[in-house]
Formats: structure tokens, C-alpha cells, sequence
């Protein structure tokens, strides 16, 4: 069960290992809030992503055979990325299932971390986690969740919003990427024990809202139907447990448009000369779109990856700025 005790007791773990990273403030997003901003930089991680967290805390539990099958995953880019970063320092052998619409440079990235990359014929996670947890069961690999695991939330989540809520006094709000809800999970998780003023809002993309169908409709949408989108980290569906702790720990989820992930980056980058994808600027989309409740006065965004291909961020900035 993910409770504070678990998330302080993986944090040595964690900690030993991933980059305590910055909070800064941002005048310009505190601007349009009308209140004061950082930016949670998890950008700046190890493999440019928050998702290297959630392994360290993960991996070392476990078992002598465990180990010896190796661990395999379903991922858009950066939970894989993460996970072949961590199962490289523990010894151990690591398969990373990717839709086929993986960007280029994340591919190459996994691969150069010594994963064994299985790209499938699927577009987006949902039909990729799927074929990954038959080879699961097929191989004997350890399936690790991006999402659906109590330590994978709380080494992403609860580890970042530990040192959130140490780096930021009296915070109001933090606002997060929300696919299939573990960051946003962990986070709250931590913020009901330490803050209970502090609230948690998830963002996903209009493009794959599955966290968010699931609060609109009252059900559990397993899958979704994706439109493209650039946030690619955070399209598909939730889980039963994502979603029934997402009730419990995160206080709302907003939908941000697709179309405004581009200025998001865009904005960014003009502002704070820092390149992230478009699954970590919805929390910047989302303030930029007026979509954060009003009387704030302490807010955090995380920005949670950096991982843009650079074809992309050069025809966006073109396009944009």
C-alpha cells in the first residue's frame, strides 16, 4: 500500500541515486496566475525525466529470482529510458516494449542504456502494454508498471513532492502531468500527510484525457481512443487502482487542448530557455489556458521531461516564436 512511511522509505533509495532537482520561480507564469510560480525542473533529471525515480525505488525489492529473469515494461519513451537507466546499475536485464510511434531520439536513447527495445506494431500504450505483459508471462520477465505500482508511485511522486514541499514553503497547489496517474498519486499521497492546504491537480491533454473521462463519467476507462498528440508520454487509458487512488489523492483533473501544447513549449522556451516535450508542459498549458482555480497564491508546475525530439522542437519554435 503507498502511504508516507513507503515514500520516506524508498527515498534513501531514490535520493542515493537521482538528482535532487531545482524548483525556480517563473515571474512569467506568476504573472498570468497572479501569484507566485516555480517550475519543479525534473527536466534536468537523470535521463530528463522524473521516471528514473520510480525504479530506484522499485528494483531493489526484488528477489534473487527476480532478478535473475530481468524486468520488461510498456512504455512511450521515458519510463523505459528510466528503467533501463536503473536496471543497468543493479546488473540486470531489461526489455522495453515501445509502440511504433516512438520518437526516434527515445528509441536510441533506450538502446544505448542496454535494453533490449521490442517495437511493436501498435500506435499507442494501450495495445503496447498489452503485448508486453503476454511477454511478461512468456519470458518471466518482472513486469514494472509505468503507473500501477505502489513503488513506482512512490519513488515518481512522493519523492519529488517530498522535496517540493521542502524547497517551497506554504504551498497552495502543485500541478502535474497526469497519464496514467502515478505522479500525481504519489504526489498527493505526500500532501494529505505534510499539507493538507496543499492541492494536487493532474493535467492531461484533450487528445487522450483518460484520468480525466474516467472522473468526468464516474467509470474506469481502461483504454482510450487517442487523437495524435505530442504528449505521447501520457496518452492511454488508467488502471482500477490509478484511478480509485486518483479519487482519494488528487484533488482534480483538468484537460488541456492538444493544440496548446506547441505555444506551451514554445513559451517556455522564450521565457526560461529551457526545451521540454509536450508531456511536461501541460501544467504550463494549463495555466496559460486560465484553467487553475482562482486565489492562489503559492503554486508549483512540475515540469516532468526533456525528452523532445529535436526535429520537433526546432519545427515548433520556428512555427511559434
Amino acid at each position: 500500500m503507498i502511504n508516507l512511511e513507503l515514500v520516506e522509505h524508498v527515498r534513501a533509495y531514490v535520493s542515493g541515486m537521482a538528482l535532487r532537482t531545482p524548483c525556480i520561480p517563473s515571474d512569467w507564469l506568476g504573472s498570468l496566475l497572479e501569484c507566485q510560480v516555480w517550475l519543479k525542473c525534473e527536466n534536468l533529471q537523470h535521463t530528463g525525466s522524473f521516471k528514473v525515480r520510480g525504479p530506484l525505488a522499485r528494483l531493489p525489492w526484488l528477489s534473487k529470482a527476480e532478478r535473475l529473469c530481468g524486468v520488461i515494461c510498456a512504455s512511450a519513451g521515458n519510463h523505459g529510458r528510466g528503467l533501463a537507466w536503473a536496471a543497468k546499475h543493479y546488473g540486470l536485464r531489461c526489455t522495453v516494449c515501445v509502440p511504433r510511434t516512438i520518437p526516434e531520439n527515445k528509441e536510441k536513447a533506450i538502446r544505448a542504456l542496454g535494453a533490449r527495445v521490442v517495437k511493436t506494431e501498435f500506435d499507442g500504450y494501450d495495445d503496447t502494454s498489452d503485448y508486453a505483459k503476454k511477454l511478461a508471462l512468456k519470458t518471466g520477465g518482472v513486469w514494472i508498471s509505468p503507473f500501477d505500482d505502489d513503488h513506482i508511485m512512490a519513488g515518481n511522486g512522493g519523492t519529488t513532492m517530498l522535496e517540493v514541499l521542502e524547497d517551497i514553503p506554504k504551498l497552495d497547489a502543485v500541478v502535474v502531468p497526469c497519464g496514467g496517474g502515478g505522479i500525481a498519486v504519489g504526489m498527493g499521497v505526500v500532501a494529505r500527510e505534510k499539507s493538507e492546504k496543499v492541492k494536487v491537480f493532474g493535467v492531461n491533454s484533450d487528445a487522450s484525457p483518460g484520468m480525466w473521462l474516467s472522473r468526468r463519467d464516474k467509470k474506469v476507462y481502461l483504454r482510450v481512443d487517442s487523437r495524435p498528440t505530442i504528449a505521447e508520454g501520457l496518452e492511454g487509458g488508467v488502471t482500477e487502482k490509478s484511478y480509485e487512488l486518483g479519487l482519494k489523492f488528487i484533488d482534480d483533473v483538468l484537460a488541456v487542448k492538444e493544440k496548446g501544447l506547441r505555444k506551451a513549449i514554445a513559451e517556455l522556451l522564450r521565457h526560461h530557455r529551457m526545451a521540454v516535450e509536450g508531456s511536461a508542459v501541460v501544467g504550463v498549458a494549463a495555466a496559460m489556458e486560465g484553467l487553475l482555480p482562482k486565489g492562489l497564491k503559492r503554486v508549483c508546475i512540475v515540469l516532468t521531461g526533456a525528452n523532445i525530439d529535436a526535429s520537433r522542437l526546432k519545427e515548433i519554435a520556428s512555427a511559434e516564436l
